[in-house]
C-alpha cells in the first residue's frame, strides 16, 4: 500500500503499511514465499533479537489478512507494533508513524522536484527548437538581403554588392569579378584580350564575357585590331615624344 499525499493517516493505514513492509523484509531475508515458512521465520526471529514472542498462527492471519486480502484482518496489540517496528529497524509504533509520514513529505517534495526538472527540460527543448527556427530564419534573412550576391562596375572593375536593383548591377560571378579588368591605353598586344567597339571608342579588358556598361559580347582582339588600336597608337605617341626630345 502506498499512503496518499495529504491523507490523514489513520492507525490502520499505518498497521497496513508496516505489515506490507515487515513481510517484504522477511522475504527477502528468508528467500522464503510460502505463508508458513514465512510466519515461521518471522516467529524465530523476534524472539532470537527481541525475546518477543508471536506464534506463527498469528503471523499466518496477519498474512492474510494484509497482505492477502483474505477474511478480516486482526488488529495488533501495541507491543506486537512496536516489536514489529524494532525489526524494521524504528524506535516504537510512533516513531514509525513519525518516519513514514517524513518519507511521504520526502516522497512529495521529491515528485515535485522532479515535475519542475521535467517542466524545466521540456521548456529547454522548445527554447532549443524555437532558437534553431529563429537562427534558420535570420540566416535566410540575412542571406537574402545582406548578403552581397551581386555586383557592379566601378571605374575599371567589379565590385561585390548587396543585390538591390541599381542598375548595371549583375548576379555575382566569382570569376569574372576576379578577371575582369578594363585595360586603359595598352602598349602591347596580350594573348588573351577582349575588345568592344562602340560609336567609335575601342575598350579592351582582360576577361571574355559582355561588356560592363553597354552589355554587349566582347571579341577577341585580332591582330588588326591589335595593329591599329594599340601598336600605332603606341608607336605614335613613342614618336611625337621622341620629336618633342630632340626640340
Amino acid at each position: 500500500m502506498i499512503l496518499e499525499e495529504g491523507k490523514s493517516f489513520e492507525k490502520e493505514e499505518l498497521v497496513q503499511e508496516l505489515m506490507e513492509l515487515v513481510f517484504e523484509k522477511a522475504e527477502k531475508e528468508s528467500k522464503k514465499k510460502p505463508i508458513h515458512g514465512l510466519a515461521k521465520y518471522l516467529s524465530i526471529k523476534l524472539m532470537e533479537n527481541f525475546q518477543f514472542s508471536i506464534d506463527i498462527n498469528t503471523f499466518t492471519r496477519y498474512y492474510k489478512g494484509y497482505i492477502l486480502n483474505e477474511g478480516g484482518k486482526q488488529s495488533p496489540t501495541d507491543d506486537i507494533l512496536n516489536t514489529l517496528c524494532k525489526y524494521l529497524g524504528h524506535k516504537d509504533f510512533k516513531d514509525f508513524e513519525t518516519k513514514i509520514e517524513c518519507e511521504i513529505v520526502k516522497k512529495s517534495l521529491r515528485k515535485e522536484i522532479s515535475d519542475q526538472e521535467e517542466k524545466y527540460r521540456k521548456m529547454v527543448s522548445i527554447c532549443l527548437v524555437v532558437g534553431v527556427l529563429l537562427l534558420g530564419t535570420l540566416s535566410f534573412f540575412i542571406s537574402k538581403y545582406y548578403k552581397k550576391n551581386c555586383m557592379i562596375w566601378v571605374d575599371d572593375h567589379y565590385e561585390k554588392i548587396r543585390c538591390s536593383g541599381l542598375e548595371n548591377e549583375r548576379k555575382l560571378d566569382e570569376m569574372v569579378l576576379l578577371k575582369m579588368k578594363e585595360i586603359k591605353r595598352p602598349l602591347q598586344c596580350e594573348r588573351e584580350m577582349w575588345y568592344d567597339k562602340t560609336d567609335n571608342e575601342v575598350t579592351f579588358f582582360t576577361y571574355r564575357g559582355e561588356h560592363p556598361v553597354n552589355g554587349k559580347e566582347l571579341k577577341p582582339v585580332t591582330e588588326h585590331i591589335c595593329e591599329k588600336y594599340i601598336l600605332e597608337p603606341r608607336d605614335s605617341i613613342l614618336s611625337n615624344t621622341n620629336l618633342d626630345t630632340i626640340r
